[in-house]
């Protein structure tokens, strides 16, 4: 492998992640949340909170085998073999690098579409709150796809983790927003290790405690996130507005997922020089 290739995308990596953190590094609500934020009833966001911790402790208790049922995991895998086998075949390069990256953007705007016409459709109904189960679902789908793309699992509870913690980076804003994000790569970092040495990971029951708390930590970050948008997503009519703010949320968060299992799948290309 070209080490010159490697530094190359390394480079051109940590360009991408920086400009994703210049284009959210500012709070930026919405021009129109000025105009209902007096409206909103102080219990909602705990109520939001509590939907949203229902949600994922659903989905993580069922397991990830109903989610699944919605698209075609094999094929994942066997995309990902395809595209990893071109890379032994024909060296690492910026064009067998961009197989992975256009599968995850591929699935990232599928599922864009999903919640985009689930929040609009709700939101013609009037109904807000009823729709958190489906987007948790959706995002959950949208991230699983990413990982599978660049050839990572998402079962073990360590991935779990990994995924409430992204979640959570993703919605931030200011300092939050770069302390979570250089968090976030040492945790890469600190998983890329223990795959290399055969690391002895971290007591279950710990990891199992860190993903109790960081749930709360997710729910609260989406609450925050789609506060203003779901209290207007439960009036007819006007709901449609709020609607579009799944997809705003959404978008956000599988952006940040590909950047993030980008930097995981380079990392396990590191040239046996640079280790």
């Amino acid at each position: 492998m070209s080490q010159f290739s490697w530094e190359n995308e390394w480079r051109l990596q940590k360009l991408k992640e920086e400009s994703f953190m210049v284009g959210h590094i500012m709070d930026k609500t919405p021009g129109w949340v000025k105009f209902v934020e007096k409206k909103v009833p102080a219990t909602l966001q705990k109520t939001l909170e509590t939907a949203f911790t229902k949600a994922f402790v659903t989905v993580f208790e069922k397991g990830s085998g109903l989610i699944e049922k919605t698209y075609r995991k094999q094929r994942h895998e066997r995309l990902f073999r395809e595209h990893e086998r071109n890379i032994h075949e024909e060296g690492f390069s910026g064009k067998s690098l961009r197989r992975f990256e256009r599968q995850a953007k591929r699935t990232a705007a599928k599922n864009l579409t999903i919640t985009t016409v689930e929040g609009i459709g709700f939101g013609i109904v009037g109904l807000g709150i009823p729709d958190i189960p489906i987007f948790v679902s959706v995002m959950l789908k949208s991230i699983y796809e990413i990982a599978l793309s660049y050839g990572f699992s998402y079962s073990t509870d360590k991935e779990k983790l990994f995924i409430l913690k992204l979640i959570d980076a993703a919605l931030k804003s200011g300092e939050t927003l770069r302390k979570k994000d250089t968090d976030m790569n040492k945790l890469i970092r600190r998983y890329f290790e223990e795959e290399e040495t055969a690391e002895e990971e971290t007591d279950p029951f710990v990891v199992e405690l860190q993903i109790k708390r960081q749930i709360d930590s997710s729910a609260e970050a989406l609450s925050h996130e789609l506060l203003y948008g779901k209290f207007l997503q439960g009036s007819t009519f006007i709901g449609v507005i709020g609607g579009t703010a799944d997809f705003t949320c959404l978008k956000r968060i599988t952006d940040y997922a590909t950047l993030k299992y980008k930097r995981r799948f380079l990392l396990r290309q590191l040239p046996e020089t640079m280790d």
